[in-house]
């Protein structure tokens, strides 16, 4: 397998395959631009590609202010579509990410580069270590004729690493060394399976700041996956 083929392979969860997606229409962009108060923009789709990465970029080149809201409800995907919404939300004053049910892996990832997390009674984030290939990057070795395979996912492993550090560092301001080491090995799932949910009490004893969900979020991801799932 070349090195562009194995890109295409790297994904942010082992559960992504054949899943079907919701995509942002322009529609959905002209009334975020145009909502009073702070924008919402729906990410609700099993799998994050570059196409709603590209959408969700769109929404947010065209906003007026400084203020946003992301919906999320996916199980993850492509590595590098997350890190490019999540760099967007780091560009933004009053960011918040509001998860009723679940943002998995990279969904995890684009919630924690959001200033405010909400998260619903039930809710879940996940480690956001990389998949390669359907495996966990840190388990892949460089070995002779895997085509780049070992390379790559040490190279995927130590650029989210770096990323998330840079997340945690900017997310819990004031925390210490050892409070970051902790949330670094917590959400790097490096004592758990990848997907292993972890909810928002434990979100907030690593000292992550998170609030419980109020509204009617629910409601509208249940209204969207009836309709495009």
């Amino acid at each position: 397998m070349n090195r562009a083929a194995l890109f295409t392979t790297a994904a942010a969860g082992a559960m992504l395959i054949g899943a079907g997606c919701y995509f942002i229409r322009r529609d959905d962009a002209k009334g975020a631009a145009r909502a009073p108060g702070s924008p919402v923009i729906p990410i609700i789709s099993p799998v994050i590609d570059l196409r709603m990465a590209e959408a969700v970029l769109e929404i947010m080149e065209h906003l007026a202010g400084d203020e946003v809201t992301i919906l999320l409800h996916t199980q993850g995907g492509c590595v590098a579509s997350c890190v490019l919404i999540s760099n967007a939300l780091r560009q933004y004053e009053h960011s918040t990410a509001v998860v009723p049910y679940m943002a998995i892996s990279g969904g995890t990832m684009i919630a924690l580069n959001a200033k405010r997390l909400e998260m619903g009674r039930n809710a879940a984030l996940s480690a956001v270590d990389p998949i390669i290939s359907g495996m966990r990057a840190r388990h892949l070795r460089v070995e002779k004729n895997d085509g780049g395979l070992g390379e790559l996912a040490k190279e995927y492993h130590s650029a989210i690493s770096r990323y998330l550090r840079e997340t945690l560092e900017a997310r819990m301001s004031g925390a210490s060394e050892a409070q970051i080491a902790t949330a670094m090995e917590t959400l790097m799932g490096e004592r758990s399976p990848h997907e292993w949910p972890i909810r928002m009490p434990e979100v907030a004893h690593l000292g992550i700041a998170v609030e419980p969900m109020v509204g009617g979020w629910a409601s509208r991801v249940d209204s969207y996956r009836k309709r495009w799932w």
